[in-house]
């Protein structure tokens, strides 16, 4: 067993060989790969319309993989309301919280949503909760990652910080820590400082998720609060837990895991300097939502490949394809419509900073009976996740907007006077 000395050299062995990485290739175009179908494919089906699929990063020398920490505020404030009512959306069983000593009671009760589980009105039901609400984006997310080559881990805090699960490409594991969470219910202070550092450890593998060099790595950083702890003691934000987390994001960045902060709810968006510097200091970006709901939908807005715009047309007919879709982890699929015979379908990439990259496949159509199984169930699951969006009442495009707003709004935030601590139940 290495000692903690040991651990700790190699610990900065890792993070120095990234920043170096990192640093030598911020000049390099896109890089796209199409990976199905294969160029020269001869295509007879019954639909006029191919399912394309590829990866796109915005650094030909970095490797495609990368790993991705959902780092969940799970404070007791996160039983206050998202905004929306979504039981059908979230398909979460009814989780019903009530006051106790020293944490909250949480009680299961699957049935009508209108009344507990000895038939009185419920207190808390945290299917509509921010908690719902940060638990349906992570696995919205997770849905449109590729397994094959991104791994995700997930970390919760409270008054303490803890691992849920190792970096792993068992999506489905990842799915069932989720709803664990989900069903542990909130608890207790903010304790962000705690998460932050938590995620480099286990992204650097210094922990329990195994070490992986040569992959992006990024944190999702969900929280409505501020830093409450360890100075506070959950019962106040202080400017020193303030500057702790802050601290503890600007190492991460410096060691190449960016930290992308998705603030929720009017606290964290009225007091942003917390959530702001942690973005700003973990090279991450900075995602003010006043309703938490929305998260749903800005979640996977933001690239962990630095790659924000991918436009797929077959330049045999002029048409762009249909159902596009560009995921965190770079993995992008779209419908594409064809013609008969020849099709020359180009892919266009645009990075963060603005280098471009354009790719191409030719392949050959001709109508049969054949129906492209593939291409249903991605249109079906495109639909699906389309009609979540819908139940927002917002598009992506609107959400993205105010984001832009509140964002403007509140450019160098300077340090206010934080209220006192909402880590407790709605009244």
């Amino acid at each position: 067993m290495e000692s903690p000395f040991i651990q700790v050299c190699r610990g900065w062995l890792i993070l120095a060989t990234v920043v170096i990485t990192s640093a030598a290739g911020m000049a390099a175009e896109p890089k796209v790969q199409i990976l199905s179908p294969q160029s020269g494919a001869r295509i007879f089906q019954d639909e006029n319309t191919v399912l394309l699929s590829g990866k796109v990063s915005s650094d030909s020398a970095r490797p495609a993989n990368v790993d991705v920490i959902f780092n969940i505020d799970v404070s007791l404030s996160t039983a206050h309301y998202a905004g929306v009512n979504f039981p059908d959306l979230a398909q979460l069983p009814g989780v019903y919280i009530s006051r106790g000593r020293p944490r909250p009671r949480i009680s299961l009760f699957e049935g009508d949503a209108n009344f507990g589980p000895t038939g009185e009105p419920p207190r808390f039901n945290l299917r509509n909760s921010i908690l719902a609400a940060e638990i349906v984006a992570s696995r919205r997310l997770l849905s449109q990652l590729d397994s094959k080559t991104t791994r995700v881990g997930v970390i919760t805090f409270s008054d303490d910080a803890l691992l849920r699960q190792p970096l792993t490409h068992d999506f489905e594991q990842v799915r069932k820590v989720l709803e664990e969470v989900y069903r542990s219910g909130p608890y207790g202070g903010t304790n962000m400082v705690e998460g932050i550092r938590l995620g480099i450890k286990e992204l650097l593998g210094l922990g329990r998720s195994a070490m992986v060099t040569d992959a992006i790595k990024t944190q999702f950083l969900l929280t409505d609060g501020l830093p409450s702890l360890p100075i506070g003691e959950g019962k106040r934000s202080t400017p020193e837990d303030t500057d702790l987390a802050i601290n503890a994001a600007r190492i991460s960045g410096q060691a190449g895991i960016k930290v992308h902060v998705f603030a929720l709810g009017k606290e964290v968006v009225d007091y942003p300097y917390a959530a702001a510097g942690i973005a700003r200091e973990g090279r991450g970006t900075y995602i003010p939502l006043l309703r938490p709901a929305d998260l749903i939908a800005a979640m996977e807005s933001i690239s962990a490949v630095d790659v924000q715009y991918v436009q797929i047309i077959n330049q045999t007919t002029g048409r762009k394809a249909t159902r596009l879709r560009l995921a965190a982890d770079g993995l992008f699929a779209a419908a594409v419509p064809l013609t008969a015979g020849v099709n020359h379908i180009e892919v266009f990439a645009r990075a963060s900073d603005g280098a471009t990259k354009r790719a191409s496949v030719m392949v050959y159509y001709q109508p049969g009976k054949q129906r492209s199984l593939d291409l249903e169930l991605f249109l079906e699951n495109e639909k699906k996740l389309q009609v979540e969006i819908e139940r927002l009442g917002k598009s992506p495009e609107q959400i993205q907007m105010e984001v832009e707003r509140l964002r403007q709004q509140r450019i160098n935030p300077t340090r206010q006077a934080a209220p006192a601590a909402t880590d407790s139940l709605p009244r």
